[in-house]
């Protein structure tokens, strides 16, 4: 297997073994979707070896990653146990499609607009560490807000990203903060494995997170 991603327990290493034999392994749109994001690096690269700030990095890079993979997303939706709290909101909220997202839209505020997304996200600097997260005179794991987002919107999946590193939690794990599956897209695009990016691509796109009338991959690895 590839060297690119680390799974700290969240998938089993079985089947993660055996993931070139899944059909998506050989789907057309990965390499849609490499090129789309090569395109993006070449226009980004300039502005991030200036640094990137949280909000930069949000609006510059994640959010254009999301949309040349072709995921349909909310920003900075209220979630239902913490609706007065204006500052702790998913920075991105993950649909499978324009269609489920409108449905979706009459209940902002409620936990059944969360009921069909695929999971919720939180991006951080460019340069800040997942683990090591600093705000506010505090340090601690960025999993730790992921947790409670996933708890008070009912989704399975949580994933941490600063742009360069992403990490995916379950609901099942996630306070434990050291259980998820994590790549460098960076390094799955530009690494010397030709097949390094497919590693993020059938763990982080829409058809693994949502399956194509059958069961998504992410849930097939657990």
């Amino acid at each position: 297997m590839s060297d690119v991603f680390v799974n700290e327990g969240l998938f089993s290493e079985e089947r993660l073994g055996e993931i070139d034999t899944y059909e998506e392994w050989n789907s057309e749109q990965i390499e849609e979707d490499r090129q789309a994001l090569e395109e993006l690096w070449e226009k980004r690269e300039g502005q991030i070896e200036e640094g990137l700030s949280e909000m930069e990095t949000r609006y510059y890079w994640v959010s254009y990653v999301l949309r040349a993979m072709n995921f349909r997303y909310s920003v900075a939706e209220l979630t239902p146990d913490f609706s007065e709290d204006i500052d702790f909101r998913p920075d991105f909220t993950l649909f499978p499609s324009s269609q489920v997202l409108e449905n979706a839209i009459p209940h902002r505020g409620e936990r059944e607009f969360y009921s069909q997304a695929l999971g919720v996200m939180r991006a951080i600097g460019w340069s800040d560490d997942i683990d090591n997260y600093e705000a506010e005179d505090e340090t601690y794991n960025v999993a730790y807000e992921v947790d409670r987002l996933v708890r008070s919107t009912g989704v399975q999946w949580g994933i941490v990203t600063n742009g360069e590193l992403w990490r995916l939690y379950h609901r099942d794990t996630i306070g434990l903060l050291d259980t998820y599956y994590e790549i460098n897209l960076i390094d799955a695009l530009h690494g010397n494995d030709p097949e390094a990016f497919k590693y993020f691509w059938m763990v982080f796109s829409p058809v693994a997170m949502a399956g194509d009338g059958v069961q998504p991959i992410i849930e097939r690895l657990l």
